[in-house]
């Protein structure tokens, strides 16, 4: 019996390991640009793609500067416009609305300290990917946010915070003292927002 069960528990291993991988979430990453007025400069962010017409970004990635969005498709290098953006509540979290490819992320509202993370931005307009872990839970001006142990930088806003499974957990908002600690808005304080848009 006991040769049966742990037979058992190393087939149900291999089942969780088959289905976890982090990187199937890239086919709803969005590189966010919003190009200066008359200006060669470019302000650079993130965005992960939540329903088939609506990719989430921080809403500071829009207000820091002065033009109108477009999105990159990380995969592809396609662009899109932007036909509208409005704020999610209290939340530094927008939804910009346009035609957008891809396969919208999936939600887990369930985390864990110590939890192994993934972290996709585009800190100066470049891909990068952050593997981390959760550190917990702090207070900020914010509101509460998960501390995060991985790397981020400015073009890392608005960037998908993701599981083994490639889940959205999180929305990337900004460092806590250094470079190697992000912030993200908890998928719990995202959820009812896009459930019901």
């Amino acid at each position: 019996m006991k040769q049966i069960s742990t037979a058992l528990l190393a087939l149900g291993a291999s089942v969780v390991a088959a289905d976890s991988n982090p990187y199937t979430v890239e086919s709803a990453i969005y590189r966010v640009e919003v190009p200066y007025p008359n200006s060669d400069k470019i302000g650079f962010g993130t965005g992960v793609l939540v329903a088939r017409d609506k990719i989430l970004t921080n809403c500071h990635v829009l207000n820091s500067h002065p033009g109108w969005p477009r999105v990159i498709h990380r995969q592809t290098g396609q662009q899109f416009y932007v036909t509208k953006h409005y704020n999610l509540g209290n939340l530094d979290a927008c939804i910009l609305v346009g035609g957008f490819s891809g396969t919208p992320v999936r939600l887990n509202t369930e985390i864990q300290v110590g939890e192994n993370i993934w972290i996709f931005g585009f800190p100066a307009g470049l891909p990068v990917v952050g593997q981390g872990n959760i550190k917990g839970l702090v207070d900020t001006d914010s509101g509460k946010s998960i501390l995060l142990g991985a790397f981020c930088a400015p073009g890392s806003s608005g960037g998908p915070v993701v599981n083994v499974k490639g889940e959205l957990i999180g929305l990337n908002w900004g460092t806590f003292r250094y470079q190697n600690q992000c912030l993200s808005i908890p998928a719990s304080y995202l959820k009812p927002y896009l459930t019901s848009s």
